[in-house]
């Protein structure tokens, strides 16, 4: 998947966050406003390159950041902002440079953040009119053992900042000729497979209520939700649940067979490809009529 260019600049997200990296990638010649691209555990923006280009494609400017605790931003690896604090940061780095943001992309984690933002903040963004859930993190108790649970509640006590392995290799992002090829060249790429403690239990108290603040949306809004059928790391049976939960009429999902949590890096993905460009010329074109 060939690089686009982008620029890379600092923003001070204070003492808590700390120094996060914002990326702008290469406009094309149409303006139709900007999206906001944004990652998941153990990712970063520059691995989502592949959206950015889609949207830039149908008119848009996209811009992203790189959540704490991973790609160039500051923090030990795995250590995001609590979903309490994601809003917040959110809100900080749009205002900080004048975003405001037409739609938004969010993959994995990244939807678990901003589905709580979107929820209390959505209706004060006038021009925000559409967001893509790609392979949205709904359970994030799935595959967890309870004994590992458990011990992270207790743990996260006295020691909240310490990281562990979330489970999750590149295997189980999408189909690999080599597991041990696939995983050197994500970890070279800047990924990692840690999670905070805090962030872990953070991630858990929220599960409860992710799917009811869906329904709260505003129902003016179009969405897209794309999903692998053979991801294990978020099923397609959550993201169906969320699909049902979304309001309104004008919305889409896109379920790619033979994928799994990164469908856009399977092997032929000129199918799944094909579905989101379409579904962003039709906004870029008629908006969310």
């Amino acid at each position: 998947m060939n690089s686009l260019r982008s620029t890379l600049s600092d923003f001070d997200a204070g003492p808590v966050h700390g120094r996060v990296l914002l990326r702008e990638w290469e406009p094309g010649p149409v303006d139709r406003g900007t999206v906001l691209i944004l990652h998941g555990l153990g990712d970063h923006s520059g691995r989502h390159d592949w959206a950015a280009a889609e949207v830039i494609r149908a008119g848009y400017r996209a811009v992203g950041f790189d959540w704490p605790g991973n790609g160039g931003s500051d923090g030990a690896r795995g250590d995001m902002p609590l979903v309490s604090e994601a809003a917040g940061l959110i809100e900080s780095i749009l205002a900080a440079r004048a975003l405001r943001p037409t739609g938004i992309f969010a993959h994995s984690t990244g939807a678990f953040l901003v589905l709580p933002w979107l929820a209390s903040h959505g209706k004060g963004i006038p021009g925000l009119r559409w967001v893509w859930f790609s392979s949205p993190l709904l359970r994030p108790s799935h595959r967890q053992p309870a004994l590992k649970v458990a011990a992270a509640k207790l743990l996260a006590r006295w020691l909240p900042t310490t990281t562990i392995g979330n489970g999750v290799r590149a295997r189980d992002c999408f189909h690999t000729d080599s597991d041990t090829g696939a995983e050197s060249s994500f970890r070279r790429a800047g990924g990692h497979h840690r999670i905070s403690l805090r962030f872990a239990i953070s991630l858990l108290g929220g599960e409860g209520r992710i799917l009811d603040l869906a329904s709260s949306l505003r129902p003016d809004f179009s969405f897209l939700l794309t999903q692998g059928l053979e991801d294990s790391i978020c099923p397609a049976v959550y993201a169906e649940s969320l699909f049902q939960r979304l309001p309104g009429r004008s919305k889409a999902l896109v379920l790619a067979r033979g994928a799994r949590h990164e469908p856009f890096r399977e092997p032929g993905p000129e199918a799944f490809v094909n579905a989101v460009r379409s579904w962003l010329e039709h906004q870029a074109t008629n908006g969310s009529d």
